[in-house]
């Protein structure tokens, strides 16, 4: 039995309800990236490092909501803090003691001034790029090839282009991911190569009168910088009065203070997203006093009431739930727990290694902290172009032979503070059986 027909095999319900999802939503998903063929894996429930799903099928999670779930499924703790939270009550139509005391712990920890929450990083970094335009009275926004910053038109831009298409390394095409998005938009947008120091330094150096700003993943995805990388794009943004923005969404897990700390780099905009919610829907940025004067609503007298020069609203900002569930997250994450994830990491990608060493696959694993990957080709993946030339194929067949063996691996691999020694060696132990099964077909790919 090959590893499709386990898989449908082992997830009849699954399958059951794939089909039946069809019927309503396009594709069956309300999600892309959860969904592939023959049909995806429907999750019943999570506890700590494990996964089950509505076949009763027990994982290994190391996806955890795409790095979201930093303590684990279900931590005692972010539970308690959601039931005595929705005790109070669910959404309040006012401002909460908890979104207080959530944006005073990330502005601590990012040595920032001010916080605004967004319901998603995609919003985060939307009004962030606003945010800059604002303050500088440009338009011109760079950002690298091969980053993902949210599904909106300005974004959705070089994420994953055809290399054939995409111009010289050094001085990239701007192109749309999607269909739907105007010209004007992508006349607005740069492209750099991430991790090419000279090429996007000359690039600032050339738009620099139009430049409002060059957002980045200082981890993209979940490749590291080069030494001096960020360093090089900071002297170019601060020499020519741009902004800089750092996404860290996902790298904000690296670190007290994200990856900014991490690397020793203060970017001018920081967004965030995923960790910071305890597994509910969030976004936030944080800045200056300086550059949030924008979002600030002029002093006036009641009944009077002036307008900010950004009117950034929503429903569901600093939703008290998602508040009370991230600042349980951010009270567990104390420097043991960050050392205990950067070392679970480390032992996950040297075990990796010395498998993929015995068993003379020439693959390279990559990753930083709490971040792994299989680059499936022997050079190291530095930037969008080099990850482009991976044999994806393998990737696919690989991760669905290993949710056949009890272990996700789908998306951005990541430990967590749940992760234990035996998960990880017990993984391990079962990557080095999924290695071997697809041994022949890693052989015939190769040749």
């Amino acid at each position: 039995m090959d590893v499709l027909e386990r898989f449908v095999t082992r997830n009849p319900t699954s399958k059951r309800l794939y089909e039946k999802a069809c019927r309503y939503l396009p594709s069956g998903s309300s999600r892309n990236v959860l969904t592939y063929p023959p049909f995806p894996v429907y999750m019943a429930r999570g506890l700590g490092s494990k996964l089950w799903d509505v076949d009763g099928n027990e994982r290994i999670d190391f996806n955890y909501n795409n790095t979201t779930l930093i303590l684990g499924h279900n931590h005692p703790k972010v539970v308690k803090a959601i039931r005595d939270q929705l005790d109070k009550g669910t959404v309040l139509g006012a401002p909460t003691e908890g979104e207080v005391k959530l944006a005073e712990e990330l502005t601590h920890r990012l040595g920032a001034d001010k916080l605004r929450f967004t319901p998603s990083g995609t919003e985060a970094n939307l009004q962030a790029v606003r945010l800059a335009r604002s303050s500088t009275g440009r338009d011109l926004v760079a950002k690298c090839e091969g980053a993902y910053h949210g599904s909106w038109d300005s974004m959705d831009v070089s994420v994953s282009p055809p290399v054939e298409k995409a111009g010289p390394a050094n001085v990239p095409y701007t192109l749309k991911q999607h269909e739907g998005i105007p010209q004007g938009v992508l006349d607005n947008i740069l492209v750099l190569p991430f991790n090419d120091a000279d090429a996007c330094q000359s690039l600032i150096k050339r738009h620099r009168n139009e430049l409002a700003a060059v957002i980045l993943e200082p981890v993209q995805r979940d490749t590291p910088p080069k030494p001096g990388f960020l360093e090089a794009i900071r002297e170019a943004t601060a020499k020519y009065g741009i902004l800089l923005i750092f996404d860290e969404v996902i790298s904000f897990r690296l670190s007290p203070g994200g990856a900014q700390r991490l690397y020793g780099v203060k970017p001018d905009i920081t967004t965030m997203g995923k960790t910071i919610g305890g597994g509910f829907p969030v976004g936030a940025y944080a800045s200056t006093d300086e550059l949030v004067k924008p979002l600030m609503i002029p002093d006036s007298t009641f009944p009077e009431l002036k307008s900010a020069r950004l009117g950034f609203s929503g429903t569901f900002n600093a939703h008290p739930v998602t508040m009370a569930a991230g600042l349980a997250v951010m009270k567990e994450l104390t420097p043991t727990v960050y050392e205990r994830l950067d070392d679970a990491g480390e032992r996950m990608r040297r075990g990796l290694a010395s498998i993929i060493d015995g068993e003379g696959l020439g693959f390279h694993v990559g990753g930083v902290g709490s971040f792994f990957h299989i680059n499936w080709m022997a050079d190291e993946v530095v930037d969008y172009r080099s990850s482009a030339r991976e044999d994806k194929i393998l990737s696919r067949l690989f991760s669905l032979d290993l949710m056949n063996r009890g272990v996700h691996l789908w998306g951005h691999p990541n430990v967590s503070a749940a992760t234990s020694v035996e998960d990880i060696d017990g993984a391990l132990e079962t990557i080095e059986e999924g290695f071997r099964a697809l041994k022949p077909l890693i052989k015939e790919r190769a040749r």
